[in-house]
């Protein structure tokens, strides 16, 4: 009886193998024509991770490092689409007006936000900085102390994207 369930099973599996490989070349076919229907979206590109995000996704503008370029662009420069999913030109809402809006807006090196001459606690290890009267301000594992303006300077961000006051 275990003899004939396990010669059932393996040849399920042989029998659906063709079929899965079949099922999954499909999206990757799929993909490749949705990104020529649409080369022309502008994404975010976390130039750090080397992963770029559609409109209207969580990280769309927020990543600490990034630039914006279309979907094209970031392909020819070796990146790569966020959780494999390529853009589709109706994937957001926002329009031109927002998007550059929104490059104007966009976080850079030298943007400071925020009294500089506050003494926050920074987490060396997470590179997250933390303002006075908060919970981990002194008290996690690996910091320092600094002014929030060298904070900013040194690519520090701030806990929960709120700035010290």
């Amino acid at each position: 009886m275990r003899r004939f369930l396990v010669v059932v099973c393996l040849a399920a599996v042989l029998v659906c193998s063709p079929v899965l490989s079949f099922i999954q070349g499909q999206p990757t076919s799929a993909r490749q024509t949705e990104n020529q229907r649409n080369p022309d979206v502008k994404v975010w590109v976390n130039t750090h991770s080397g992963v770029y995000h559609c409109p209207g996704t969580r990280w769309y503008g927020v990543t600490k490092s990034g630039t914006y370029m279309t979907q094209t662009e970031a392909h020819q420069h070796g990146y790569r689409p966020a959780y494999g999913k390529v853009c589709q030109s109706g994937a957001s809402s926002t329009t031109s007006a927002t998007l550059s809006q929104q490059e104007k807006t966009a976080p850079t090196e030298t943007q400071r936000v925020g009294n500089p001459d506050v003494k926050v606690w920074v987490n060396t290890g997470s590179g997250v900085y933390h303002c006075p009267g908060t919970r981990w301000y002194g008290n996690t594992k690996q910091g320092k102390y600094m002014m929030q303006g060298q904070a900013q300077d040194a690519s520090y961000r701030p806990a929960y994207g709120k700035v010290c006051e």
